[in-house]
């Protein structure tokens, strides 16, 4: 299954090579040009003779690099992007290039006074064990700068919910790789961008080198019990971080779906902003189309299979409508 290749592959700030050379393998008999530009993103052209639309999902995931070596060959660490630090502790790791195992250790609570108990997470107090037994047996196997990803696999829950690290990311890189399988009259630029986590770097470079009439920002969304529900298909916001979305484009894409009988909702929220910022500058139509997923950039997030594909057969039927 794709999506699980996606998400059990590499993929933090300035590391997405793995899931970059997956997607570009998985787009090019779907596609009529491809290129990797100086930042690292994925840009690939479907050609059509009508409005010209930018389809842009990220590729990167939270993490944390390596900082430094304890004496006693465990490592200190700082995080790539917002990881929730209340999810840090405890969990199994893998280290650069080498996919060195480890383990972020943790004070064991038996041997914490109530006051640790009580404090929040500091990430300067945890360490990455292992195995080693001194700063210089660990030296051997770790370099600093080497970048440090969660394992948790890829695997369903029930009948229609995934589990998986980088599910955020993933998921709509999913839904943009199985868009280009389909030929639509509309101009199509797909970006599958870099860097989102620190700050959308890769997206600020692609939205300065495209142009276009419409662009659709494909994200996963955090679920809540009022908003952006799972289940209920997918979201569409009427504000991206400093930017309202076009409501055009929203009623267009909302009408898709009234006529698909695919269900999609309006989020409540404003939304905290991606990539759409940087798009819109340059006087494109913008929609932030987002997917339903709980326990976001943690070691584990959720998702259903459902509103992954009643999101492709959204943006699809928007786009046959070009």
């Amino acid at each position: 299954m794709l999506l699980e290749k996606l998400c059990n592959s590499v993929a933090l700030p300035s590391y997405e090579d793995e899931v970059r050379d997956l997607i570009k393998n998985s787009i090019k008999d779907f596609i009529d040009e491809i290129k990797v530009d100086r930042m690292g993103n994925v840009v690939a052209h479907k050609k059509g003779n009508g409005k010209t639309v930018i389809l842009d999902a990220y590729m990167d995931e939270v993490g944390f690099i390596i900082t430094a070596f304890n004496d006693d060959g465990t490592l200190k660490f700082t995080t790539l992007g917002s990881v929730d630090e209340k999810s840090i502790p405890c969990k199994d790791v893998i280290i650069g290039d080498k996919r060195i195992n480890g383990v972020i250790g943790f004070k064991a609570i038996h041997l914490q006074g109530k006051k640790e108990r009580e404090e929040n997470i500091d990430i300067e107090k945890l360490s990455i064990d292992i195995g080693a037994k001194s700063k210089e047996q660990a030296k051997k196997y770790v370099s600093i700068g080497d970048y440090v990803s969660f394992t948790s696999e890829f695997s369903k829950l029930g009948n229609k919910l995934v589990k998986g690290k980088a599910l955020d990311s993933r998921i709509p890189c999913y839904i943009l790789i199985e868009l280009l399988k389909e030929n639509y009259d509309a101009d199509i630029y797909a970006i599958f961008s870099v860097q989102k986590q620190v700050g959308n770097r890769g997206a600020i470079v692609s939205s300065y080198n495209k142009k276009s009439d419409i662009t659709i920002i494909i994200e996963s969304g955090l679920s809540k019990n009022s908003d952006n529900v799972i289940d209920k298909g997918p979201s569409l916001s009427r504000i991206d971080g400093n930017v309202v979305c076009n409501n055009d484009v929203i009623n267009d894409i909302k009408t898709i779906g009234e006529k698909e009988s695919i269900p999609c909702e309006i989020k409540n929220n404003k939304n905290k902003g991606n990539s759409g910022d940087f798009y819109v500058e340059n006087g494109s139509k913008l929609v932030t189309v987002s997917v339903p997923c709980k326990y976001m950039n943690s070691a584990i997030s959720v998702s259903s299979i459902d509103d992954i594909e009643n999101t492709i057969k959204l943006i699809r039927g928007y786009l046959k409508s070009l």
